[in-house]
């Protein structure tokens, strides 16, 4: 089967197979993990813009198996817009997670049918959103230890990272980016930059010695990538510290990792960070 956007990679062994199904540039570069075991599939994140979330589903499909659970890693809408294109499926979250998104979903479908004004209907038009409470834990999925892991304060306020402990997997979502430029325009609650707690979560990954580590964003990589991160967000902070604000900030992160993708987070992370605080 052929797709006009979407990319897919495979980490195969004999349980089981992960898909990181990855979206073009326009649609963030953003990943969909799907476990899948001999019985069933899990799927961890639904992509952003419609025509790459309705590939997925028909990707889905073809793998003949039911998709039992739905994860929803954290509210970015490019982690939970696509959605849409599995209405009627059961969807989870973290309690934090559906309480942000429930409060920001209009907006969000809002403002991002705004940005598309000549193709509105890249950004799908019924809202669908997880409803069913995520616990944090391990579970099994068809006889694969799974742990849901939850973390705050970093890329955003609450983020799922999914471990396969017993295979050295790691499904980091948005705590890792891979030859795209990261997010970093959250603060945390007490109105600091994210950049230190992040960090020493990405240590406590390399601790783990991952053989795999599947991204938020970019091409399924392994342990090598965590010092890489770390590097980009103590680069990325000092700028920050420094004062550079706007292009300058943007320009020098530019200069000291070229040829990333995803040059729209640099500009969403000066935003956030610098205008629309102060809005």
């Amino acid at each position: 089967m052929s797709f006009n956007f979407i990319n897919i990679k495979k980490i195969e062994n004999e349980a089981f197979t992960i898909h990181c199904v990855q979206a073009p540039e326009d649609g963030e570069m953003v990943n969909a993990q799907i476990i899948e075991t001999p019985n069933k599939l899990l799927l961890i994140d639904t992509l952003q813009l419609k025509p790459h979330a309705d590939e997925l589903r028909l990707y889905i499909d073809s793998l003949n198996k039911p998709l039992d659970k739905i994860l929803i890693s954290h509210h970015h809408p490019d982690h939970w817009f696509g959605a849409a294109s599995f209405e009627g499926y059961p969807i989870s979250a973290f309690p934090e997670v559906i309480g942000i998104i429930n409060a920001l979903a209009d907006y969000l479908l809002g403002y991002h049918r705004s940005l598309h004004p000549e193709t509105p209907d890249v950004i799908p038009s019924n809202k669908v959103l997880p409803t069913i409470p995520l616990e944090e834990g391990a579970i099994d999925f068809d006889g694969i230890t799974i742990n849901l892991q939850k973390v705050y304060e970093t890329e955003c306020p609450v983020n799922l990272v999914v471990e396969i402990p017993d295979h050295k997997i790691l499904l980091a979502q948005d705590l890792v980016y891979n030859k795209a430029y990261p997010y970093f325009g959250e603060r945390t609650q007490a109105g600091e930059y994210g950049f230190d707690n992040w960090i020493a979560v990405l240590e406590s990954f390399e601790a783990k010695g991952y053989e795999h580590i599947l991204p938020g964003h970019g091409d399924p990589t392994d342990l090598s990538i965590i010092p890489t991160m770390s590097g980009y967000l103590n680069f990325a902070k000092a700028k920050v510290n420094e004062g550079l604000r706007g292009e300058d900030l943007i320009n020098s992160i530019k200069a000291e990792y070229p040829g990333y993708g995803l040059e729209l987070t640099l500009h969403m992370s000066n935003y956030m960070l610098f205008v629309f605080q102060n809005q």
